[in-house]
């Protein structure tokens, strides 16, 4: 982990770097070259002694500022040592000597997550990882180029003002290349970004590729090449010469990847629901099972109270998801024992986890029944209109926060991800990768970053990713169950309890009875305050028993309080 920050043109690198040391609370460094200033703030985890940041190539014509880590690095690095001379041992030294080597083709040989700058004496060339797992954003005006791993940063240089799209009510966040800052831009994941002094060139490096319908299925020897790819994405990760834990919540996803770590640190949260929604009882049994240590964090309201808009400053845009609370309140706790902690995000997204799928999947089965053609008008009749007609329409209406102004926008948006040559499990994967795994992603590193750990994803190794899409959709969901091949490769490795369970409900965070009982006339101000501004709000979507629109207006006023505090409309 650590915090990176780049200048062309006129500006000051101290107070953009030094406002991100929470992401690298060990060392800090510049570079200077003319018009070109880079800075970091390192978090130290691979290399302690002679990794500091930024490094410059032996001839001087190179410097790197990066955070990250790349995993198969050191492969890479034998691969690069008859050509170049090595003067650390650290990750960040072979990503500016592939630079060198390979050009913008090295973001190819990487297995990884990162955000890197390099500056080459002509131009800046900077990239993000595949999935998006470490942040960058960047900024222009008429003084300068400028670039950085948070928001925050740009903001000790730029000037903005608030920019609320539509998307923040209906997927709880601003959705790449937008932000909620007018004038700043995220890289979105996957592409790189050069800077030559006069121009911004933004391209995308990599696609989740479509599978070969004509390939032929093996379903146990796909099995057996999940299971190799997962073991070699947490031995991959397993990499740090400081300790690791890791994040466990008594499911499929996190129990697999405690079963292949072992790490001596586990950390779940909990909260006292009744038993229908607490998970420890899963969570112990596999920690008995690995060895693991078990440490339990219970948030509360009166946290939520004290801690929600320090948490907002971090995110540096509001995410209204309910689970930030545990998320910040889990990495917390494992700073006390750990600098690297394990995650299990993404392998609802790309084995078929959620509910949606199976209801999707349900749905599409019923309308290509024959038997049943005649009966689809009186399906919509009870269900929604877009029924059998519109898989992107019925996505958006599955998933969507709050009503909004105009939602064909939205589900338009959606639309390009419901591709030609993938099936309905495949093109529900690519828009949940698009739209809501990004946030799920920047809360899982904002959270690690205010408390200067590493959070790593094993399932988020792009060689996963790209197996699970070539993948027959049946291998993922079917018959009302979901993650099918994930479930078989899990046999024999963590206890069949948790495998065949039913009963899996997510982490339940009791936002909703907070917000009715202790924290009410809290929540009620904000609001109010909120609605002062003059801003254009949404009602409520009105669905299920927690009211996303209200926490998304909590969250919202916060982030006005943080960042724009006299702002009207």
């Amino acid at each position: 982990m650590c915090g990176i920050a780049a200048i062309w043109g006129k500006g000051e690198i101290e107070p953009m770097t030094r406002i991100l040391t929470h992401r690298g609370p060990d060392e800090e460094g510049f570079f200077r070259d003319g018009p070109v200033q880079l800075g970091s703030r390192r978090l130290k985890v691979i290399d302690l002694f002679t990794g500091r940041q930024p490094i410059r190539s032996e001839d001087g014509t190179c410097a790197i500022v990066y955070n990250g880590e790349i995993f198969n690095y050191r492969a890479l690095r034998a691969e690069l040592e008859p050509d170049y001379r090595f003067a650390t041992q650290s990750d960040t030294e072979v990503i500016l000597h592939a630079y060198r080597q390979w050009g913008r083709d090295c973001l190819s040989r990487f297995n990884g997550q990162f955000a890197f700058a390099i500056y080459d004496g002509a131009r800046i060339f900077a990239a993000r990882d595949r999935l998006g797992e470490k942040p960058l954003y960047w900024a222009r005006n008429a003084d300068g180029f400028y670039l950085a791993s948070e928001i925050k940063a740009l903001l000790t240089q730029v000037r903005s003002a608030p920019r609320i799209d539509e998307s923040f009510w209906a997927f709880d966040a601003a959705l790449a290349p937008d932000t909620m800052f007018d004038g700043i831009y995220e890289l979105p994941p996957a592409h790189l970004l050069i800077y030559d002094g006069q121009n911004v060139r933004i391209e995308r490096y990599w696609e989740i590729p479509k599978p070969d319908p004509d390939a032929p299925v093996d379903e146990d020897e796909l099995v057996e090449e999940l299971q190799a790819l997962i073991t070699d994405a947490v031995r991959l990760r397993m990499a740090a010469d400081v300790p690791i834990g890791l994040f466990l919540s008594g499911g499929l996803d996190s129990s697999l990847m405690a079963s292949l770590a072992r790490p001596n640190e586990t950390f779940i949260c909990r909260f006292p629901l009744g038993p229908a929604f607490d998970e420890f009882a899963y969570a112990e049994m596999m920690a008995g099972r690995i060895g693991a240590r078990v440490h339990v964090v219970t948030p509360t309201a009166a946290d939520l109270q004290r801690d929600l808009e320090t948490i907002v400053w971090h995110l540096d845009q509001p995410i209204a998801t309910a689970s930030t609370i545990s998320e910040f309140s889990l990495a917390r706790r494992a700073k006390e024992y750990v600098t690297v902690v394990l995650g299990g995000q993404g392998a609802d997204e790309i084995f078929g986890g959620y509910v949606r799928y199976l209801l999707m999947d349900l749905e599409r089965e019923v309308g290509e029944c024959p038997e049943l053609a005649n009966y689809h008008s009186l399906a919509r009749f009870f269900w929604r209109p877009d029924l059998f007609a519109d898989p992107a329409a019925r996505y958006y209406h599955l998933i969507h926060r709050a009503e909004v102004a105009d939602p064909l926008r939205q589900i338009d948006r959606i639309r390009a991800y419901f591709q030609a040559g993938r099936s309905l499990i495949d093109c529900l994967g690519l828009a949940d990768i698009h739209l809501s795994l990004p946030s799920l992603i920047t809360m899982n590193d904002r959270a690690a970053a205010a408390y200067g750990l590493e959070n790593r994803c094993p399932f988020l190794d792009h060689r996963l990713v790209e197996f699970a899409f070539r993948l027959p959709p049946h291998l993922k969901v079917a018959r009302l169950g979901a993650k099918i091949i994930l479930r078989r490769a899990a046999h024999g490795r963590i206890p069949a309890a948790i495998i065949d369970r039913k009963d899996k409900k997510g982490l339940v965070v009791p936002i909703q009875q907070w917000l009715d009982g202790p924290l009410a006339g809290w929540a009620k101000e904000l609001e109010q305050s909120l609605a002062a501004r003059g801003l254009p709000l949404p009602p409520s979507a009105g669905r299920g028993e927690f009211d996303r629109g209200r926490y998304s207006r909590i969250c919202l006023e916060l982030w006005f309080r943080r960042f724009f505090p006299g702002w009207h409309a």
